[in-house]
């Protein structure tokens, strides 16, 4: 099915797994081999050896993040897929490769027409094409566009090999620097901790973290140490954190009661409270931000 050497610049769409996933892992073959829920940018590209991540880098630096929603389905003989919606700034990267690598055409020259698409399976029949449309739950879903990824096949599955942030990356704080900064910043790099909740009232004037984005984390000494992807967003009151979320926060809580108490002492220290510029009520309607994200690479 793939050949080993073999690349794609792709637009990963990790939020989307939890509507798209079930199905890819039933009716997509290429789920097995490590291809991930996404968008393609150019497939196939360049084999790995001809490959100058310096020159796709530059490339791509000078593009800004911009959002996708994927609300409707749609098809292709045999195939289903989520539409990317607007779909013009995907050809736009797909048309800047392929100008200035004229020899990688999109999917080697079989189709006249480039069309943006996220697909959920493929080689299937009416029936089993109408099932995976009427049975896709939890559309629309929205996420930024922070990059492009690398990937590439080495013979049994497909593997990540870079990434290319657009624009200037976005910074990543947790607490104020010193020791709970420098302990969630170690969780994180050691993958332990992979979900963090802040108070609505911390965003006042400012736009809430988006899926997709792609920002730096910072540590203590303000310098960036990995680059981490934002994959799920929510804004509910306190009372609807539960004890998943509070273990995936990676600090050691044993439970909710455990979490909740360790964020009011934080929301309610001096740092806190000057930042915010008031001392903040917390009750179980308080809104909180909470945000899973992934790790996608030390820097």
């Amino acid at each position: 099915m793939f050949t080993p050497g073999e690349t794609a610049l792709t637009i990963h769409a990790p939020a989307t797994e939890r509507v798209v996933g079930r199905w890819r892992e039933r009716y997509d073959p290429a789920t097995p081999y490590g291809v991930p829920a996404h968008v393609t940018v150019l497939y196939p590209f360049l084999p790995a050896d001809r490959v100058d991540e310096a020159e796709l880098r530059a490339l791509f630096a000078t593009y800004e993040p911009f959002d996708l929603v994927f609300e409707r389905t749609a098809r292709f003989p045999g195939l289903v897929y989520l539409a990317p919606e607007p779909a013009e700034p995907v050809k736009e990267l797909t048309e800047a490769v392929v100008a200035r690598w004229p020899e990688a055409p999109p999917y080697q020259g079989k189709y006249p027409e480039v069309v943006p698409h996220l697909t959920v399976g493929q080689g299937l029949d009416e029936q089993s094409a109408a099932a995976v449309e009427a049975g896709l739950e939890g559309l629309p879903v929205r996420m930024r566009v922070s990059g492009v990824t690398l990937d590439f096949f080495d013979g049994e599955r497909w593997r990540r090999r870079a990434r290319f942030p657009f624009g200037e990356v976005g910074a990543a704080e947790f607490a104020f620097p010193g020791p709970l900064r420098d302990t969630l910043v170690a969780a994180i790099l050691s993958g332990r901790k992979t979900a963090t909740s802040s108070m609505l009232a911390d965003y006042a004037g400012e736009e809430l973290p988006v899926a997709g984005s792609w920002d730096a984390l910072i540590d203590s000494a303000g310098r960036r140490v990995a680059l981490l992807e934002t994959t799920e967003v929510r804004v509910v009151p306190i009372r609807e954190i539960d004890d998943a979320f509070a273990r995936d926060e990676g600090e050691g809580f044993a439970g909710v009661a455990e979490w909740r108490a360790a964020h009011e002492r934080f929301w309610l220290s001096p740092e806190h409270v000057a930042y915010l510029g008031r001392t903040p009520v917390i009750d179980d309607d308080t809104l909180v931000v909470t945000e899973r994200f992934r790790l996608l690479e030390t820097l």
